[in-house]
């Protein structure tokens, strides 16, 4: 068995099975994904073994061995060119002629010879991963980025701790170092965002759309050959707008939505706009002691409702007088929510329609 007690940064870098997680292999997924927890005096060695991975599978350009010459050779002319302080000709021919300058020359030119041709080597044998991180082509920025050419998800940790699982066909740019006001990144495809909580607020661009949270767990969905951009809430609150909301002096109000647990944004790119729905298929936000079930014995249907609710944290909007002789027997466990709905208005006929992120009901035939 390791001994991950005296795990340094070389250990994770030439660990197979670390280098297989970290390129989004391996099997050993909830393993490394607790590894912190178990050994958190290694998170420094860690971090820095992960970004060195990342950092190496940067798609190279192959140079040939002439290429190689000719750069060794421009490289060791400009070297040689520089001269640190001033000297007469004379003093630099004797300088020349000594065995001690001649021997640091020659370490100098076989030192720049190998690390050249070593990179060459390197470059020639190791075919690029499909995982591709590099720096973006903006200096200013300098934004990382990570694209995710695999099959599977990939899991990207940014400086703050937050977390993104990055689905396949995907691309997320972010900054090495979060710092300013706000913590932004840039989404094209699909990301699962469990974002730390911090004072700065974190935003999401994609296209058109953006997403701010301060720490929650949400899915945007931004793919450039989708007519739509979508975002689902799977826990918190975030709020979304346009990119370049439409305002007026002396008017604060931003044309965005503010979303909560199990509801989704649907923003269309042909018209730009931007409606509130429920995801599609809701999760409990409170968890019970047992698993969760619903009994129920004669229970007048409101309660029923308010308590669904309450365990989603979907807004229910009803009629109160109209349902509160409706007794309902049955027990409710493993169903989504809307097949729990479904037998609810069955029993009570009754409907319901999902309208801007809430669930409405009402007796049919009095809508």
């Amino acid at each position: 068995m390791k001994n991950y007690h005296t795990y340094k940064v070389e250990d994770f870098i030439q660990d197979a099975d670390f280098q297989d997680w970290v390129r989004g292999r391996g099997n050993r997924e909830a393993f490394w994904r607790s590894f912190l927890q178990t050994y958190p005096d290694k998170k420094e060695a860690f971090q820095q073994a992960e970004q060195f991975i990342r950092a190496a599978n940067v798609a190279p350009e192959r140079l040939s061995e002439a290429e190689i010459r000719k750069e060794t050779e421009v490289f060791i002319e400009n070297a040689s060119a520089y001269i640190p302080k001033r000297q007469s000709p004379a003093a630099v021919f004797q300088d020349e002629q000594s065995p001690v300058y001649t021997f640091r020359w020659v370490l100098a030119v076989a030192a720049v010879f190998a690390l050249v041709m070593g990179f060459g080597w390197y470059f020639a044998t190791n075919k690029p991963e499909p995982l591709i991180t590099k720096l973006s082509d903006n200096p200013v920025s300098q934004l990382v980025e990570t694209t995710n050419d695999t099959q599977h998800l990939l899991r990207v940790v940014l400086n703050d701790s937050s977390e993104v699982l990055l689905s396949p066909q995907s691309r997320l740019r972010y900054p090495s170092q979060f710092s300013g006001n706000a913590r932004t990144v840039y989404l094209q495809g699909e990301g699962s965002f469990s974002v730390k909580r911090q004072r700065q607020p974190f935003r999401v661009y994609t296209g058109e759309m953006i997403t701010q949270v301060l720490g929650t767990r949400f899915v945007v969905k931004a793919f450039d050959r989708d007519q739509k951009i979508t975002v689902q809430v799977l826990s918190g609150k975030v709020s979304v707008y346009k990119k370049k909301p439409e305002r007026v002096p002396d008017n604060k109000e931003v044309n965005g939505l503010i979303l909560n647990a199990n509801q989704a944004a649907i923003f269309e790119k042909s018209d730009g706009n931007l409606t509130k729905t429920l995801v599609a298929n809701p999760a409990p936000i409170q968890k019970r002691s047992k698993e969760l079930s619903f009994v129920y014995d004669e229970v007048p249907l409101p309660v029923i409702l308010r308590e669904l609710e309450k365990s989603y944290g979907i807004p229910i909007q009803f009629d109160e007088q109209t349902f509160a002789a409706s007794k309902i027997t049955a027990i409710l466990s493993s169903e989504s929510l809307y097949e729990k709905l479904d037998l609810l208005c069955k029993a009570s006929s009754a409907s319901y329609e999902i309208t801007d992120g809430q669930i409405v009901i009402s007796r049919k035939g009095y809508r």
